[in-house]
């Protein structure tokens, strides 16, 4: 038997709309194990949605599914990843790209399930106890999809940053795989995220149409993404500071990948914070300047506040843009909505006296897919301005 849970408040148009979490005072009082299935029903009884039951979550339940005559598992987990492969057709060029999110949560109908491929690498990491529950499916189903694109081996990352090797051997310290083309060297035990940011793929081609010919600079800029691509579209020189040598290191290793001279360019390990200023002080400008700093807002709560540090953080960075540069600005929090983010590069030209015009407001990429009801889950924005 299934267990039961009844729901408190009436959510059952927001479950049947798509949504996948219900939060724990949503739910009368449960006592279940982490991964449990568990059937919610509403006030009156009827079945409602199926899911997996997490006891140290805010987020109480994620939905699986809302048909109960649907079993949550294997099967279900296997015809999920297949079918999520499938939607990458179109999305995903495997001529030029082998690093690309195979399973986005929520937007492939496996809540709290990631995984991400680097080549013959597919990466996993779980949100919560709950969904590693599937874990033994997960990686079968991975294996399986991911064996006629080359993947042998299944790598968990869990938040805290550890690694566990769950299918096949050991990764290598750097897994070679390209990204449209470019050649990337990336760090799946230790990077961002899965070991890169590949949400900013299609954003990263974004920028080469106003490269050519300019010095570009790249805030917060990890292993160079968005400096490869700028360096390749013909920049006279690309300027990239992070405060992380490793990361620097990171983005000399990428760029002589790719045939590019390091030393043609400029890798400066600072506070972006405490480099700004100084960069204004010594007169540099630059005809392109890529922005994208780590989440300001990690909470609702810190909303204000988040907003504030982009206002300041856009303001100083349009005083080092030549007339008629580009900002290329970012967010990754989702409790940043793109009329906030948008607002807040408006004060900032106001505050720098400079004239802002919106050429693209872009987000994730086809690989990062979310329900129309799931506003959490389009957490990317990425903002194209000319500054005159």
């Amino acid at each position: 038997m299934i267990p039961r849970l009844r729901l408190r408040k009436e959510l059952t148009r927001h479950l049947r709309g798509g949504h996948p979490w219900i939060w724990r005072d949503a739910l009368t009082a449960a006592h279940h194990p982490a991964g449990a299935v568990v059937d919610v029903e509403d006030a009156a009884g009827r079945f409602v949605a199926r899911g997996l039951f997490d006891p140290d979550s805010p987020i109480a339940v994620r939905v699986f599914t809302l048909d109960r005559r649907e079993d949550l598992d294997g099967a279900l987990v296997a015809r999920r990843v297949t079918a999520a492969l499938a939607a990458r057709r179109g999305v995903i060029d495997p001529a030029t790209t082998d690093a690309f999110r195979l399973v986005n949560g929520e937007g492939d109908l496996l809540p709290g399930v990631v995984v991400d491929l680097y080549a013959d690498t597919a990466v996993v990491r779980f949100d919560g106890a709950a969904a590693r529950a599937l874990l033994p499916e997960v990686v079968s189903a991975v294996l399986a999809v991911g064996a006629p694109l080359g993947v042998t081996r299944a790598y968990e990352r869990s938040r805290g940053g550890r690694g566990e090797v769950l299918a096949g051997d050991e990764p290598p310290d750097l897994v070679e795989c390209r990204e449209s083309g470019l050649r990337l060297a990336v760090d799946v035990k230790r990077g961002q995220k899965t070991g890169t940011f590949l949400d900013q793929r299609e954003n990263r081609l974004a920028i080469r149409r106003h490269a050519d010919g300019v010095v570009a600079g790249n805030l917060f800029s990890y292993t160079g993404g968005f400096s490869l691509h700028a360096a390749l579209a013909g920049a006279r020189r690309v300027v990239s500071v992070d405060q992380a040598p490793g990361a620097l290191d990171g983005a000399r290793a990428n760029f002589v990948l790719n045939g590019l001279d390091p030393e043609r360019h400029e890798f400066t390990c600072a506070d972006v914070f405490e480099w700004l200023p100084q960069a204004q002080r010594e007169g540099r400008r630059f005809g392109l300047l890529v922005v994208d700093p780590p989440s300001f807002a990690p909470s609702e709560r810190s909303l204000d506040r988040a907003l504030g540090a982009y206002r300041d953080l856009f303001a100083a960075a349009l005083g080092l843009l030549e007339p008629g540069g580009v900002l290329a600005a970012s967010s990754c929090s989702s409790h940043v909505d793109l009329e906030a983010f948008l607002g807040a590069l408006r004060d900032a030209g106001a505050r720098a006296r400079r004239t802002l015009r919106v050429l693209e407001a872009r987000g994730q990429p086809g690989d990062h897919p979310t329900p129309p009801a799931f506003k959490e889950g389009r957490y990317l924005k990425f903002v194209l301005l000319r500054v005159d």
